[in-house]
């Protein structure tokens, strides 16, 4: 119920489209029952063959009313609905009923259309909103989040779950609320006619009632399953795509194939178990109902061969009401199999939008510039909130503006960590990161990270125009500016050479383009933000030499004037560095020069002899 309550919030908003599709569904309901209700004058004029004035105001036969003000209040509502038709010649009455009929009828679909141009469109909005949501909480999570949650699942949570969940909003707000309002104007028509024989027919209720509860229940168990089955899916699917060279490389098919049917098996097995029961349900429902319906034949056609106070014109619009509400008992236990699977689908959903976003300030400093320096002050960092491993211990370092600092060390020293820090993709857990003095989490998010150009060695492009790639965040510049970039980061050559220029799309993740070109379109997008902090995770190292030259060509007019922070893999890259620090598991052991630092014998020396002199052993850095 939590869950649905929470549901039910995304449609405040539009309440007052809400109220207007709840009246047209009343109507709707409203003039069903009155359709059933022309059986009353049609039956009359075939019995008496007419409907006579004098006559329809004789009080009723039945005696056994609770209430003698109801009796009369009734009685007057059918004398008056049957005067619509009084006529004293048949052929007149037979007209005007079957005017009756068609007036009704046309009422009855224009309630219905109006109430499902209405649903819809709320449905549509809500479902809108839920997805908008989702995306944005996904947007605002932190690295650690995507670090221990599988991609394919998240998609899965957008996609298919959200998708459950429409469903799920479309029967409740179109078929949940239209039968129910159903059930009850059919019901009122047979409180109405007897209420002795509606009591007896709705003695099955509360059997209903229960197996009902009874099978919701497993149906949310089995589908919470099949929907995490799905999810297997989606991510198993996302990273085989993702890593389909590693897998033709290695001539891993039939291992992917395998794992993606014992992916697939899980959800038939999980699947068919769901509609087992869920399929079960709908023709247990009815027959329950059709149990009702015989007790009230049997109770009914008794009274009616008796003669005891019901009239057969009564008895047939009895009749046709409890069957009437049969197609509304079926229809509500079909809607409960989607109630319950898109709950369990909900509840999956809101689980992503209840993870806590990352630290976002409220009226956080807002900076431009780095005017100073940037200082990490006896920094400390573990995983898991503080109580995993340590990835850093007390860095000390100092980064006056303007100036380059290499990070270097060997793999798991922390020198992606670092930067991470100062990005707050992560905040430490122990010691301050400062800017001009000021803790970075006192800055304003979108502050911060405008200050920063970031250059990883996995380069992030999208399926879309060279142009939109570089200007990517930025789409207010111009082509010269665009152009302007491109040539600083030595671009321009091989996209005026491709086939619609800065207009052509590059594929998904810029598959179309080489490593080299890929990287020189990633530094254009830096050097077109213009940041004033810039982190490089030097990416020459998986380079040949004609794409690594005009690479470091690139780096070296991006960082010009800049304060950078250099996560160096090629040492040679770095000797123009004004400092370097070396770290070795979690801590600086070393800070200086290139110069500075060969000339010491510590980690820094080593690191450079097994990369230059590589006869003397290997490592990687």
């Amino acid at each position: 119920m939590s869950t649905l309550a929470r549901l039910l919030r995304y449609v405040v908003p539009w309440w007052r489209d809400l109220a207007a599709a709840l009246l047209f569904t009343f109507l709707f309901a409203l003039f069903s029952g009155v359709t059933i209700g022309m059986i009353l004058p049609f039956t009359q004029i075939l019995f008496e063959g007419k409907i006579d004035v004098d006559t329809i105001r004789e009080p009723a036969a039945e005696p056994s009313t609770l209430i003698p003000a109801l009796a009369e209040w009734k009685e007057k509502l059918r004398a008056g609905f049957l005067g619509l038709f009084a006529d004293e010649e048949p052929r007149r009455a037979l007209a005007k009923v079957c005017a009756g009929v068609f007036v009704v009828f046309l009422l009855k679909g224009l309630f219905h259309y109006l109430h499902q141009i209405l649903m819809i469109t709320l449905q549509e909005r809500v479902i809108k909103r839920i997805r908008d949501d989702l995306f944005l909480r996904i947007e605002r999570l932190p690295i650690a989040y995507f670090e221990r949650s599988r991609a394919g699942e998240l998609i899965s949570r957008v996609t298919n779950d959200v998708a459950l969940v429409k469903d799920m909003v479309s029967v409740l707000f179109t078929e949940a609320i239209q039968n129910a309002m159903l059930l009850l104007v059919f019901a009122a028509v047979a409180l109405f006619v007897s209420w002795p024989l509606a009591l007896l027919s709705f003695v099955i209720f509360p059997v209903l009632a229960l197996f009902t509860g009874k099978v919701s229940r497993r149906l949310r168990k089995y589908s919470t399953r099949f929907q995490e089955d799905m999810a297997r899916i989606t991510a198993r699917l996302q990273e085989t795509i993702a890593g389909i060279r590693i897998v033709k490389a290695f001539s891993m098919e039939r291992f992917e194939q395998a794992k993606f049917e014992e992916a697939t098996g899980g959800y038939l097995r999980s699947y068919l178990r769901f509609k087992r029961v869920a399929i079960l349900a709908s023709p247990i429902a009815e027959q329950l109902g059709v149990v009702g319906a015989i007790l009230v034949l049997w109770a009914g056609g008794n009274r009616v061969l008796e003669g005891r106070g019901l009239e057969p014109e009564g008895f047939f619009l009895f009749l046709a009401a409890v069957l009437n509400m049969m197609q509304p008992i079926r229809k509500l236990s079909h809607v409960n199999t989607l109630v319950q699977q898109g709950l369990s689908a909900a509840a999956r959903v809101f689980l992503v939008l209840d993870e806590e976003e990352e630290p976002r300030p409220e009226g956080g400093v807002r900076l431009r510039e780095v005017r100073d320096e940037i200082r990490f002050e006896n920094v400390s960092f573990r995983y898991d909130g503080g109580g995993g491993t340590s990835a850093l211990e007390d860095v000390d370092i100092h980064v006056p503006a303007g100036t380059m600092v290499a990070l270097v060390g060997p793999s798991g020293a922390g020198k992606s960590t670092l930067v991470d820090l100062l990005a707050r993709f992560r905040d430490p857990t122990a010691g301050r990161i400062t800017i001009d003095g000021t803790d970075v989490r006192a800055i304003d998010l979108g502050s911060l990270r405008g200050l920063m150009g970031i250059v990883t060695q996995e380069v992030v492009l999208f399926n879309d125009s060279v142009r939109d790639n570089i200007a990517y965040g930025r789409s207010d510049r111009s082509l010269e500016a665009i152009r302007a970039a491109a040539a600083a980061a030595n671009a321009d050559v091989f996209i005026e050479k491709m086939p619609q220029g800065y207009d052509t799309r590059i594929g998904d993740r810029g598959l179309r383009l080489s490593g080299g070109e890929r990287q020189r379109l990633a530094i254009a997008r830096a050097i077109l933000k213009d940041p004033p902090i810039l982190i490089l995770d030097e990416a020459t190292s998986s380079l040949d030499s004609e794409s690594e030259a005009l690479v470091q060509s690139a780096v070296e007019n991006l960082v010009r004037n800049r304060t950078t922070l250099v996560i160096a893999h090629r040492l040679s890259t770095i000797r123009r560095a004004d400092r370097i620090v070396v770290l070795e598991r979690g801590r600086v052991v070393q800070q200086g020069t290139h110069e500075e630092l060969l000339g010491r014998h510590g980690l820094y020396k080593r690191l450079f002899e097994m990369q230059f002199f590589p006869s003397a052993g290997g490592a990687g850095v």
